[in-house]
């Protein structure tokens, strides 16, 4: 009998703490050429993995919720040809609803490959 009483607060337990499931929704490309700062928020109910980053410049300030989140440097290509390339990235980074995508370089071109998921409960 304790074991089934164990086992039923446990069940009920670990679903009263779920977290809700993630959901692909779809794929953004977010750019942007001219030089200045523009920022994107993450929609409510929503979730952004940030798979990549590139920068046509040396390097890139990214930040979230106004804070510095990294320096993405890219290297200049000695190939014989004029421009830069990017670098791998380290690994993904999550951002949860309502936080802010922002960034600041005097660059020409700059972009973030992100994947957007619904949180569903």
């Amino acid at each position: 009998m304790r074991r089934i009483l164990f086992f039923i607060f446990l069940v009920i337990g670990v679903d009263i703490f779920a977290q809700g499931n993630l959901q692909f929704n779809q794929v953004l490309y977010l750019s942007n050429t001219a030089d200045n700062q523009t920022q994107w928020t993450v929609p409510a109910g929503k979730v952004w993995k940030m798979e990549a980053v590139g920068v046509a410049s040396s390097s890139l300030n990214v930040y979230v919720n106004n804070a510095l989140a990294f320096i993405y440097a890219g290297a200049y290509s000695n190939s014989g040809t004029s421009g830069y390339y990017r670098n791998a990235d380290a690994s993904p980074i999550w951002l949860p609803a309502g936080s802010v995508l922002g960034h600041a370089c005097s660059c020409g071109n700059r972009w973030f490959s992100i994947i957007e998921f619904n949180i569903v409960p």
